[in-house]
């Protein structure tokens, strides 16, 4: 297994995930959801072992007659980094090795380990996570506007017939995770802004169901720092026109940084695709 010898740099990114159309929720100890497919994107968080995620049903109604659930609701990071990995083999035109260099492999004896580790999503807003561990008595009942419903009549394709409805349970609240990068190249950096563009264009989807208009998210920078490694080069020039020094993350010794801890400007968070900021002109007119 290749290890990690040195690290030149790392890149910290927070990312705001906002739904753009109602993400479907995993209903408790089900193991497939409505529509027959193996588990969903978005899940419960279990705090208590063996029950935390339990769920009673009325026969085959798929009526819940009782909602034992505990903790909150999340993405789990292994399913954004699959939404990721698919999306930048998209972008490499499916050029698997240099996929593979961020992601890693272990396919032979040449193995390496990820470079790139995403973080389990949680809601955004701080207030509305305490909700999930408040004294009420059902989750179901007490985050009714947090945890939403739907029903959809399928039409069967052979009979033309309406089927028995599918339930949905969906959520449109804004989650947050974090993205740690060790030794990203410019290259990389570039991927990642080509992900964020392609969420703002509505190219990105998580969760099963897609196809009945669920999943749809953009992505937002909530904050991104970049270490810099004492003897490294900048990853783009004049970075600080664009980043400005944390000094309670920096490492320092005497005059010298060990590591300087660089934050990219609030201003050069938002991205606008048809008139992008002095960071993302520099960030593509650079060449490798």
């Amino acid at each position: 297994m290749k290890e990690f010898l040195r690290l030149d740099n790392k890149l910290i990114l927070k990312l705001k995930i906002k739904p753009l159309s109602p993400l479907l929720i995993k209903l408790g100890n089900k193991e497939k959801d409505s529509e027959g497919k193996d588990g969903t994107y978005i899940g419960f968080l279990t705090t208590e072992s063996g029950t935390g995620t339990k769920l009673d049903y009325n026969g085959s109604s798929e009526k819940v007659t009782e909602d034992g659930r505990k903790g909150e609701i999340y993405i789990p990071g292994s399913s954004l980094r699959g939404t990721f990995r698919d999306r930048t083999l998209d972008i490499f035109e499916n050029d698997e090795e240099e996929v593979k260099k961020l992601y890693g492999k272990s396919d032979d004896d040449k193995s390496q380990k990820t470079r790139i580790f995403i973080g389990d999503a949680f809601l955004y807003n701080v207030e509305t996570r305490k909700r999930f561990y408040s004294d009420e008595d059902k989750i179901s009942e007490s985050l009714k506007d947090i945890l939403k419903s739907r029903s959809i009549t399928p039409i069967d394709h052979f009979s033309g017939k309406a089927t028995v409805p599918l339930k949905f349970e969906y959520t449109t609240e804004n989650f947050l995770s974090e993205i740690t990068v060790n030794n990203i190249s410019l290259k990389e950096l570039k991927i990642i802004y080509f992900i964020l563009r392609d969420s703002i264009n509505g190219e990105l989807r998580i969760g099963n169901s897609k196809t009945r208009g669920f999943g749809q998210i953009e992505l937002e920078i909530d904050e991104m720092v970049y270490y810099k490694y004492c003897g490294k080069k900048e990853l783009v020039k004049d970075m600080k026109k664009y980043f400005e020094r944390v000094e309670e993350k920096s490492i320092k010794i005497g005059d010298k940084y060990l590591c300087e801890a660089l934050r990219l400007k609030d201003k050069f968070n938002k991205i606008d695709i048809e008139n992008p900021n002095e960071f993302i002109k520099a960030l593509f007119a650079e060449v490798e």
